[in-house]
């Protein structure tokens, strides 16, 4: 008997090859800023994928970690007990530390200004035009850190029109969701735009210990933007947001009839159906006290984030060229109490407390034009970014029957801060009607400092670490560079061939428990070649597009376990420049009109991964040239179908329907036989009525509609899982 798999990617190629007859219904021209400038995705030589407002809505795609479920070779998972903070690995690259000493390699836009922190990059999408995922390197217009690849969100803009609206979502685990919008013209040449949203779910997990509800989520947001029309060829958009969340994602038992030291990888006896829904966490579900470092003592754990975020973008038509002043602001405060060993420590919890306060300043000019007569579009400007972050985090052993903590066994302060001054140019020149050749540069300064750092717990400071003959500054210059040579075959067929370079930061390994562990890694490099095609066929009505990539990474950065804590100890963690690692792969996009009303969609992912070469050290901690690399399954894939009818005197029934899967692969850098993860596969859908002149919709949709039981990531062997189904009954009335 055929796997289900296999027999829903029969059923793709058998409608794919439906005849012409049966095609009735043209697909929507898609377009995306992968280029910093608005292009349509058919003529666009980056691998990307863009996802609509629409698209998002009825997908039930509701927070960035949604996303994961439509793009192939990604993986994407909470960084542990954190539910607002997302660790993506693409295309074989990742990172699964959100201390502010470590970049992440997938870097998070909004409205062109950069989020450095992985602390709390699972936004919530409210008010969101479109979101495009961009594979690969995109070091010349993304700049440092898109090593893997970046995620570009577009906000949706005040408007000349007096309109808004109102939604109540209520939904599984009592979710109760209310969020609003009004777009007001105050003048012919002002407009804002108002909206804000309350959340609150009760949680899906219980503790065995203390019987309350954990793994909810309570957040707040509102948002006010403003366009100004100041002169015909002036427009300026500025937007100012504020959002307070507290969202946990904590690590599930197997079973408690077994020993609370057994964590199995596996799908087999000790992964009982419903376990997943328990824990042995010995903190309360509270927030008691002013910070984390309170928190503990006072027998809570929480994980609050709360930010601040300004963003302005002021364009002025040149008569010709473009400008574009770009400014953002961000601040955030994360406050965040990680039971991490309960499960592993019988009897107390060893938590992790982190009071982190981070502040990230960019400026951008940016010229964009076309010259040649049309032959020449070119893309150029200035970058600079400011980040200063301080942190406090201590590990401690805890319990509430002993008064909280009563031992410490690290309490670190630190300072750091980060400058980024670069210039980057792009052209397209077309040669004639079929060919086009691109080329890109980026000229990066990098200038990273730990001003202040002092562990009180074990009696060691910045002097310290300097007497240890460690820089506590780092400063590098680089050069990123991207070449395309595009062939337009026909009218419906694009063909691209490209290099493109990019590059991650150094840091330093900042949870450091002596002074001479505090040790640099240096930044880490990307070299990628791609072999691409857009294409569309049967006058629109099928679009099939493809990338055939070879990425090389190196400098590899990769965390490994220094030593295993004994009882009553710390883990120890480092983070190295391992060796190299190559990922060859092909990823194909593809979407199909059939009759009127009915299309389907879907991707599929393949790579094949492995390390060229590995440090002694990095050999030293399990990782050699045979082993796997980690969370990067051989294939990926997505098979949905979407089907609309008008009924009711005008208005419109949808249904929208998909299956995701994802490969097995190891969750761990040395390939531990307990880090094996055998894979998932998850289904969404959603059901839902536009009423005639959009006055009212109604949607029903659930994620992981089938219940199923899998684990994201782990963290010596405890098991993070994905959460249980989740059903939503939304109503909006629109007004205006």
């Amino acid at each position: 008997m055929q796997s289900p798999s296999l027999r829903l990617l029969t059923l793709a190629i058998v409608l794919l090859g439906t005849p012409l007859s049966a095609i009735a219904q043209q697909l929507e021209e898609v377009v995306v800023s992968a280029q910093r400038r608005v292009t349509d995705l058919q003529s666009t030589p980056v691998a990307v994928t863009s996802l609509s407002s629409v698209q998002l809505e009825r997908r039930a795609i509701t927070e960035a970690m949604d996303i994961v479920r439509q793009v192939p070779n990604l993986v994407a998972f909470n960084n542990v007990t954190l539910g607002a903070s997302n660790s993506y690995f693409m295309r074989g690259i990742g990172s699964t530390e959100s201390l502010a000493t470590f970049d992440p390699p997938v870097i998070t836009y909004q409205d062109e200004v950069v989020n450095v922190r992985q602390n709390n990059n699972n936004t919530l999408l409210v008010e969101v035009e479109r979101v495009e995922v961009l594979r690969g390197p995109q070091g010349t217009l993304f700049g440092r850190n898109t090593s893997g690849g970046a995620i570009n969100i577009t906000t949706k803009k005040p408007d000349d029109q007096l309109r808004g609206n109102v939604q109540v979502r209520v939904g599984e685990f009592s979710e109760l969701m209310i969020k609003g919008m009004i777009n007001v013209p105050i003048t012919d040449r002002i407009f804002a735009k108002f909206s804000a949203y309350n959340l609150e779910d009760d949680g899906w997990q219980t503790s065995v210990i203390t019987g309350e509800d954990y793994n909810s989520v309570d957040g707040f947001g509102a948002r006010a933007a403003l366009r100004f029309e100041i002169d015909d060829g002036v427009t300026w958009d500025i937007s100012a947001d504020i959002f307070d969340q507290d969202h946990q994602n904590l690590s599930s038992i197997v079973d408690t009839a077994l020993s609370s030291t057994v964590h199995s990888a596996d799908d087999g006896p000790v992964w009982v159906l419903g376990s997943g829904e328990r824990n042995d966490v010995y903190l309360s579900n509270c927030k008691t006290g002013a910070g984390a470092l309170q928190w503990v003592r006072n027998g809570c754990t929480a994980n609050e984030t709360f930010g601040i975020n300004v963003y302005s973008n002021l364009e002025v038509d040149l008569d010709g060229p473009t400008l574009n002043i770009i400014g953002g602001y961000r601040e955030l405060d994360h406050n965040f109490v990680s039971p991490l060993f309960a499960s592993l420590r019988a009897g107390f919890d060893l938590p992790l407390a982190n009071n982190g306060d981070h502040d990230m300043l960019q400026l951008e000019a940016k010229l964009s034009g076309v010259t040649m007569d049309g032959r020449l579009n070119y893309v150029t400007g200035v970058f600079f970014m400011e980040e200063e972050n301080f942190s406090v985090f201590e590990t401690s052993l805890a319990n509430p029957a002993f008064g909280g903590v009563f031992l410490v066994l690290d309490l670190n302060f630190m300072e750091n801060e980060t400058e980024n001054l670069a210039w980057y140019g792009q052209v397209d020149y077309q040669v004639n009607d079929q060919w086009t050749l691109t080329g890109g540069l980026r000229l990066t300064n990098e200038e990273k400092t730990i001003p202040f750092y002092e562990n009180t717990a074990r009696g060691f400071d910045l002097a310290d670490i300097q007497a240890a003959g460690i820089a506590t500054s780092m400063e590098v210059s680089k050069v990123s560079y991207r070449l395309v040579a595009s062939y337009q075959a026909s009218d419906d067929v694009m063909l691209f061939a490209s290099a493109t370079t990019g590059f991650k930061s150094g840091g330093w390994n900042g949870r450091a428990a002596a002074a001479n562990l505090m040790t640099p890694f240096n930044e880490e490099e990307a070299l990628s070649f791609e072999l691409g095609a857009r294409t569309e066929w049967f006058d629109n009505r099928l679009r099939i597009n493809a990338t055939l990539f070879n990425v090389t990474y190196d400098g590899l950065q990769l965390p490994a376990l220094a030593f295993p804590p004994a009882v009553g100890q710390a883990p120890v963690f480092t983070t190295n420049n391992v060796g190299e690692e190559e990922v060859s792969g092909l990823e194909i996009d593809w979407s199909a009109g059939l009759t009127e009303g009915l299309s389907l969609y879907g991707s599929i992912g393949l790579q094949d991964a492995e390390y060229n070469s590995t440090s002694l050290a990095a050999q030293a901690g399990g990782i050699f040239p045979s082993t796997p690399v980690q969370r990067t399954p051989d294939m990926t894939w997505i098979f949905g179908l979407e089907y609309t009818n008008e009924i009711g005197g005008g208005g419109e029934f949808y249904i929208n329907a998909d299956i995701q899967s994802t490969d097995d692969y190891f969750a761990n850098g040395s390939a531990d036989p307990d880090q094996f993860n055998p894979g998932w596969e998850s289904v969404s859908a959603s059901v839902g009525y536009i009423s005639a002149n959009d006055r009212w919709r109604v949607q029903l949709d659930c994620k992981n509609c089938l219940d199923e039981r899998w684990w994201t990531t782990t963290f010596l062997n405890a098991r993070f899982i994905a959460d249980p189904m989740r059903w939503g009954l939304s109503a909006q009335f629109n007004f205006g």
